[in-house]
């Protein structure tokens, strides 16, 4: 598995980062975590097709997380029309909405190629490469957000999506500190390091990414504490790759 950060930035993007988006390549397939980047220029800048593109995930439906997938989708129907793809997007309305405006462009979506589904199922997906799970959390109560879970094999990470503000909601899934996980790629906007300390030194992944990083003097706090657990800490940039 080899995981791309197309896009790190917090909930604006800004003159380096693209608001947050993951690639992940599995066998000959490309799968997305969240897309608020422009993913489809961003695969083809990565020399991927977008036939290459099997399915895209969401774990919530604020726009920094979900804005490239209209333009994506709109060339899928179009343009692209050797590709097919299932997306996982949390709230039916945003589903009805893109629907309607593709047709208000000029034409009726490709749904036997492009297949919108609604999240409810928390085990949503499994391929021959790839199984997602969803995880609750609680950044948009009373509206769904989720963490997910992506297992190859036995490799396994965790993105967190969004947490709640400050973690008030105590909304970090649990098996953060239950099970082993290879790694977990973590938000930074919503709460301090200092509140997340207790989830970090319970923790059993053996890597953590923070990306979502928003003030940017965090940054400096994140520096400040590697070392000081038993797993390696990353800051990736916008186009840095990890290999599981």
């Amino acid at each position: 598995m080899k995981i791309t950060f197309l896009g790190t930035s917090h909930g604006v993007p800004s003159g380096d980062r693209f608001c947050t988006a993951m690639m992940i390549e599995s066998g000959s397939s490309v799968y997305l975590i969240d897309a608020g980047a422009p993913v489809a220029d961003l695969l083809l800048r990565y020399g991927k097709s977008i036939s290459d593109l099997r399915a895209v995930f969401t774990t919530h439906a604020h726009t920094d997380h979900i804005n490239g997938i209209f333009p994506l989708v709109n060339l899928m129907n179009w343009y692209f029309t050797d590709s097919q793809a299932d997306f996982y997007i949390t709230e039916q309305p945003v589903i009805d909405a893109w629907k309607n405006l593709n047709l208000a462009l000029g034409s009726a979506l490709s749904e036997e190629r492009i297949r919108f589904h609604k999240v409810e199922d928390l085990n949503v997906y499994e391929d021959e490469n790839i199984k997602i799970q969803y995880f609750p959390t609680q950044h948009m109560f009373p509206r769904p957000s989720y963490a997910i879970l992506v297992t190859e094999g036995d490799k396994r990470v965790l993105f967190s999506g969004d947490f709640s503000n400050r973690l008030s909601r105590q909304d970090v899934p649990a098996i953060l500190s239950e099970e082993p996980l290879d790694a977990f790629v973590c938000e930074l906007a919503h709460f301090s390091l200092a509140e997340l300390t207790p989830y970090l030194e319970a923790c059993k992944a053996k890597s953590v990414y923070f990306n979502h990083v928003y003030p940017l003097k965090k940054y400096e706090d994140i520096e400040a504490i590697k070392g000081s657990y038993p797993f390696p800490i990353f800051t990736p940039a916008d186009g840095d790759s990890f290999c599981l």
